[in-house]
């Protein structure tokens, strides 16, 4: 298993295709009986992103809105979980590592209640988890964050290129993030 330690980077050691996940569970936002019940029911809207950077620069987002982020199946989403209500991950990113490009040296990894009308005080969790692809789907770390329901943000962990290959850290920091500016930004922040 990695270490999932904040601050911690573990090298990817023979690891090519890279799975990361996210999944969560929606709470009744502190409110008793039916309306608890109902949001509860109705589930909670996150997305987790992966942004790819250059030196600094944002260059792809690979998320909801954008599945294959460099159209060429080396960094992908699973698509949108709307309730996180799945079994096992609510969202998923597959990264080919021996696909990225060569000038992508970051691919950072945001989960956020980025929809308007979505937060994270309807969220009891988050588990972050990663999978060495390479061999199937085998499970190598997970870490959960905290959550401050003060902010629609987590960045959760980065994928960092060490030579010929990359190592994964963790980040664990909570942000603003409604716009894709700030998506961005918060993503710049942490290359």
């Amino acid at each position: 298993m990695l270490s999932m330690t904040k601050g911690d980077t573990a090298p990817l050691i023979g690891i090519t295709h890279l799975g990361v996940g996210a999944a969560w569970k929606t709470s009744g936002g502190g409110r008793k009986g039916l309306m608890g019940r109902l949001l509860k029911a109705v589930g909670t809207d996150l997305d987790l992103c992966a942004v790819a950077l250059s030196s600094g620069a944002p260059k792809r987002m690979c998320w909801f809105d954008n599945l294959d982020a460099f159209d060429d199946a080396s960094l992908i989403s699973d698509g949108d979980s709307r309730t996180g209500r799945n079994a096992g991950d609510d969202e998923f990113i597959r990264a080919d590592l021996t696909k990225i490009s060569g000038s992508i040296d970051t691919i950072v990894f945001i989960v956020s209640a980025f929809k308007e009308g979505v937060s994270f005080e309807n969220v009891e969790g988050i588990t972050f988890n990663v999978y060495d692809m390479s061999r199937g789907q085998i499970k190598i770390g997970d870490f959960m964050p905290d959550i401050d329901t003060r902010h629609d943000a987590a960045v959760i962990a980065k994928a960092v290129r060490q030579g010929d290959g990359w190592g994964l850290s963790v980040i664990n920091e909570m942000g603003r993030a409604k716009t894709r500016t700030q998506l961005l930004d918060l993503a710049k922040k942490h290359a």
